[in-house]
C-alpha cells in the first residue's frame, strides 16, 4: 500500500501558478492521499472549490474534506436573498477504497497578538481495506507560529488517537435491539451496521517542526546520549527513520525557494505505532514535484488494500 502526504499550499506552485491538475498528477497512483492546505472560495485561488475540483480530476478515488478554518463569505443579492458561501481551509483525504467515516478535530491554539495564528486541525478517516478490515488515517496540520501550541496540539492528537478505539465508530450499539425497545421505530434503520474504529492507524501531515526541535521529542521520545531515542509505547514511530533514513536527512520544504542558499527542512511526516513499525517497507520524498512549496512524502506499507 502506498500512502502520500502533501501540503499543497492551496495549489500555488513554485512558479507562482495555481494548478490543481499538477497537484493531482503529483499524488495520483497512491492508495491513500492526505492533502493539507486545501481551500474553498478564496479570492487568491480564484474562488474555486478545490476539494470538489481535485475530486473531479482524481475521479477514481473516494474523497472527504475536513475544513478546520471556516468563516463567512456570503453576499446579499439584489433581490434580498443571501448567497451563502463559506470560505474554508483544511485537510483532504482521498482513497481508492471507501472512506467509511470521518471526524474533524480542531486543535488548541493561542490568541497571539504579534503574529497571525489561524486555527488548525486533524482530520480522521476510517478507510476500508479489503484484505485487512480497516485502518484509521489521521491527516494533521500543526500551527506554524508557536512552539508551545505545537506541543499542546501533539498531546491533543495523541489523546484523540488513543481514545478512538474505545469510543467506537461513528455510532455503536445493537440497532435491532433499539428498534424493539422503541416499538419498531425505523428512522435509523439505514444505519444498521456500525462502521469500525480499528486499532491500526497512520498519522500524516505537515507538523511545522524539524527533528532537531523539542516538539519532535514529544512525538517519538527524547534522546538519551548514546542510547538514542527512548521511546515508550506512548510515542509514535517516524516512518522515515523506520525505513532506514537518518532523522536529520531529507527535505520536504524550502524556507525560500527563490534564494540560492535556501534552507531545506523536513516538516512533513508519517507516523505509526510500534505494532505497525515492521509494516514499513519504504519511504521517499518526491523532490521533483513543483506544485507547492512543500514536497510530497511517500510511504510504502505491506498492506494489500484492494487486490
Amino acid at each position: 500500500m502506498k500512502i502520500v502526504t502533501y501540503n499543497i499550499q492551496f495549489g500555488l506552485g513554485k512558479d507562482g501558478r495555481f494548478d490543481p491538475e499538477r497537484i493531482a498528477s503529483d499524488v495520483d497512483g497512491a492508495d491513500i492521499i492526505a492533502l493539507q492546505e486545501v481551500e474553498r472560495y478564496w479570492k487568491r485561488s480564484g474562488n474555486v472549490d478545490q476539494p470538489a475540483r481535485l475530486g473531479q480530476i482524481l475521479d477514481r478515488y473516494y474523497w472527504a474534506y475536513g475544513p478546520y478554518f471556516d468563516v463567512d463569505a456570503s453576499t446579499p443579492q439584489l433581490d434580498g436573498t443571501i448567497k451563502n458561501v463559506r470560505r474554508q481551509f483544511g485537510n483532504m483525504i482521498l482513497s481508492k477504497t471507501p472512506i467509511l467515516s470521518t471526524r474533524l478535530f480542531p486543535l488548541p491554539k493561542s490568541a497571539l497578538r504579534q503574529r497571525h495564528n489561524m486555527v488548525v486541525g486533524v482530520f480522521e478517516g476510517v478507510v476500508k481495506l479489503q484484505n485487512d478490515g480497516a485502518m484509521r488515517i489521521y491527516n494533521a496540520h500543526l500551527g506554524a507560529r508557536s512552539q508551545h501550541d505545537r506541543i499542546v496540539q501533539i498531546n491533543a492528537i495523541r489523546d484523540t488517537i488513543r481514545r478512538a478505539p474505545a469510543e467506537g465508530g461513528a455510532w455503536t450499539g445493537d440497532l435491532a435491539h433499539s428498534l424493539w425497545e422503541h416499538h419498531g421505530h425505523t428512522l435509523w434503520e439505514e444505519d444498521a451496521t456500525p462502521p469500525p474504529m480499528p486499532e491500526s492507524f497512520v498519522l500524516l501531515g505537515d507538523f511545522n517542526l524539524e527533528p532537531k526541535d523539542p516538539e519532535y521529542d514529544h512525538l517519538v521520545g527524547p534522546k538519551d546520549g548514546d542510547l538514542g531515542r527512548l521511546s515508550s509505547t506512548e510515542e509514535f514511530v517516524d516512518t522515515w527513520v523506520a525505513a532506514g533514513h537518518d532523522e536529520d536527512e531529507g527535505v520536504t520544504f524550502f524556507a525560500d525557494p527563490s534564494e540560492s542558499d535556501a534552507k531545506g527542512m523536513r516538516l512533513d511526516y508519517a507516523f505509526v505505532d510500534q505494532s505497525m513499525e515492521k509494516r514499513v517497507l519504504g519511504a521517499w520524498i518526491d523532490e521533483a514535484a513543483q506544485g507547492s512549496d512543500h514536497q510530497p512524502y511517500w510511504l510504502d506499507l505491506d498492506y494489500a488494500p484492494y487486490d
